[in-house]
């Protein structure tokens, strides 16, 4: 039994984490590798703060290296080639016989740290698109204490990790990021612990594992389908600190699966020290829920049936074949005649299969032998509980266990059962329920505060009264269409069409819309530009620019509207114009005062606010200036990458371009938010009103720790 026990760690930090301690570079990832082997780890996960990116670097790491062999390979001739090769092998080597698992340290919004760990099965792609669900964003990776606040609260979390394959863990259930001192004692707190999503808790103190285990074991609210597991993991953030706590599983193989498999049955499967056999044995006998049968004669295979059915009606637990109800250990004799050691144990195995099979609905086993001396063997079958109330065929009786006995439960007894589980049910409902109070709670407050800023908004705005164009979409045929439709939805840097698929809000959801127009070409169409300068306006509230003034097609609505400098009569230049229309001031002002951000509406179009701003003041220019410097290298930016995008092949390398993009984008459009708070004259707190308002309508805004 000890050769299946493996050392994991599950909370190791890399480079991609803000507080990492050690250096910033690939050579440090392969330190943690090695730091990993050398502590006998067979399973890691990466689990950086609200972020993939240290696991994504380690897998191009290993796909750099396998390129590199594959490129010196042929070149034998050539002792340096065999020295880098040599090296390059080594770093290799670390891959081998270590599982590497994707994982986050996730806060969710009131603070609590959770651990997520991902089936390496599941694309990188649904991880990050996980995180952007959750309300982090692509600036905010790996942010111990991010700026952004988070959309979920934990029993949300709990909801949507049921769409990922994953293993869920408190990661500092005994401190102030735990679920145990941050939650206050009552059915909350109960609840967050007894959701079938979490599968572990991590903790340091031993006396506060004993208090928390003392009340998962005796409190009915805490009781759960499967024990938690109790843990401890390294939380390393520096190489050499990898595997300096870790925790032994016992698993089949060294997979995702079985390392999920066996985290619901703790008292054999997971130690939090180096395990012994005969202790998870003395242990499993002294549990309250565990009933010994001494053999597996006629009258004890009954005894056992009806056992199985008392322990999936109630809370689970375990059959101890081989031991009395004295709880002294006797064994199972094992066959004599066998002929390898495997036959040994088909005999058990077919009797406890008898007993089995008579179960409705079907229970399969969870079946682990303990050897003793003699030939013989203690056999523990793992019951769980279960959904929906067992029983045996052709016996119409209801079992269940309590007080280490085996009883039958009566009429109300079973009513009683299906009322709590209901009541269960409608507890998790409840409580998702009440955060969301909270949320909107949070909310009211919010706008308390934002009600004088908008005095303040207004003070220091004056009406724009822009008079635009009305444009109309031009004709093009079915095939010219079905064209378009093929091309990429980004456009391209030249053409000589503005093609617009749908209406578009002012914000995609995880990054700031893009400034540029995207343009397609249609061969067919002698179409023309006109050299001006313009400023695109589309349903949905969408705001583009562009140097010329291009045609469009748009296949939903056949009108949008130009803007050009000519009526443009906000007294500024087109590209401060633009800026302020895409600006995350304007869009605060017009959710707080329209409830609605679609400017492309009449009613809100001709009541926009541009500042009032004193242009003899120097400090005023130079931050006009800056505003549209930041823009023109957003444009700049926009172009390079539509020509990269081009050129790029496979999801995976597109994805890191346009991660990669929208980050420059976001600072430099995130600074000329800034320069437009300033132009205003507000102070931080207002800034921050304004910022957490936005965020709380689910607008997209990034958060940087250094403002």
């Amino acid at each position: 039994m000890e050769n299946n026990f493996i050392k994991i760690d599950l909370h190791i930090h890399t480079p991609a984490s803000q507080d990492y301690r050690g250096a910033r570079n690939e050579n440090e990832y392969l330190k943690i590798l090695r730091k990993a082997k050398s502590k006998d780890l067979r399973i890691i996960a990466i689990t950086d703060h609200n972020s993939i990116e240290g696991y994504q670097a380690i897998l191009k790491l290993k796909e750099k290296l396998n390129s590199q062999r594959e490129s010196l390979s042929s070149i034998t001739d050539s002792e340096q080639t065999r020295k880098s090769l040599r090296l390059i092998e080594g770093n290799l080597s670390l891959f081998d016989d270590l599982l590497i698992l994707p994982g986050i340290e996730f806060e969710v919004n009131n603070g609590i740290h959770l651990l997520i760990i991902f089936s390496n099965d599941v694309p990188l792609q649904r991880i990050e698109k996980f995180l952007l669900d959750g309300g982090y964003t692509l600036t905010s990776f790996g942010e111990k204490e991010p700026l952004v606040i988070p959309n979920w609260d934990i029993f949300t979390f709990y909801e949507e990790s049921k769409k990922y394959d994953c293993i869920i863990i408190d990661a500092h259930t005994d401190s102030t990021k735990g679920i145990y001192n941050t939650i206050p004692k009552g059915i909350a707190r109960a609840n967050c612990f007894r959701s079938p999503q979490l599968y572990a808790v991590c903790y340091k103190s031993e006396t506060q594992k004993d208090k928390l285990k003392s009340a998962l074991q005796s409190g009915k609210d805490y009781s759960r389908t499967f024990p938690l597991s109790f843990v401890r993991f390294s939380d390393s953030h520096i190489a050499s600190d990898t595997g300096s706590v870790s925790t032994w599983v016992k698993v089949d193989s060294v997979s995702f699966e079985s390392l999920k498999k066996a985290f619901t049955n703790p008292s054999e499967n997971v130690s939090a020290e180096e395990p012994s056999t005969m202790k998870i044995l003395d242990e499993l006998i002294e549990l309250p829920n565990s009933f010994g049968i001494s053999d597996l004669t006629k009258e004890s295979k009954d005894l056992c049936e009806k056992c199985i059915c008392s322990l999936l009606n109630s809370d689970g637990g375990y059959i101890l074949l081989g031991v009395t109800k004295e709880k002294n250990k006797v064994g199972i004799p094992l066959s004599d005649k066998a002929r390898s050691e495997k036959d040994k144990y088909k005999p058990i195995i077919s009797d406890i299969a008898s007993c089995v099979t008579v179960i409705e609905p079907l229970y399969v086993p969870s079946v682990s032998f303990y050897p003793l001396q003699n030939n013989r063997v203690i056999v523990s079958l793992h019951v769980p509980a279960g959904d929906t109330l067992a029983s045996i065929k052709n016996d119409n009786r209801i079992y269940s266990f309590s007080d280490g006995t085996i009883k039958l439960i009566s009429a109300p007894d079973i009513q009683s059962k299906i009322e709590q589980k209901t009541l269960k049910d409608i507890e998790q409902k409840v409580f998702r329920r009440i955060a969301a109070v909270e949320s909107d709670c949070t909310f009211i407050k919010n706008v308390f505060a934002t009600l004088p800023l908008m005095r303040i908004f207004e003070r220091k705005t004056r009406e724009a009264k822009f008079n635009p164009s009305v444009s109309r979409s031009i004709n093009i045929s079915p095939l010219q269409h079905g064209k378009l439709e093929k091309a990429p939805i980004t456009g391209a840097s030249k053409g000589n069409l503005f093609f617009l698929k749908d209406s578009q809000s002012p914000r995609f959801p995880y990054t700031y819309l893009r400034y540029s127009l995207p343009l397609f070409t249609l061969y067919q169409l002698r179409l023309s530009s006109l050299p001006e300068e313009t400023i695109y306006i589309i349903p949905g509230g969408g705001v583009y620019y562009s140097k010329k003034d291009y045609p469009f097609f748009f296949e939903k609505n056949g009108v949008i509207l130009k803007l050009h400098k000519s009526t443009n009569n906000s007294r500024y230049g087109m590209k401060f114009t633009v800026c302020f229309l895409k600006s995350s001031l304007l869009l605060w002002h017009l959710i707080n005062k329209f409830d609605d951000i679609d400017l492309f509406q009449p009613k809100i179009f001709r009541e926009l606010r541009f500042p009032v701003i004193n242009m003899r003041r120097s400090e005023s220019v130079k931050t006009i200036r800056e505003i549209e410097d930041s823009f023109d290298k957003i444009l700049k930016l926009e172009r390079g990458y539509l020509i990269a995008a081009h050129k790029c092949k496979g999801e995976e390398a597109q994805l890191d371009l346009v991660n990669q993009h929208n980050k420059k984008v976001d600072e430099l459009a995130y600074s000329i938010d800034l320069n437009f708070y300033s132009l205003l004259g507000l102070s931080q707190d207002s800034v921050k009103v304004i910022e957490d308002n936005i965020r709380l309508n689910k607008i997209y805004i990034p958060a940087f720790s250094n403002h």
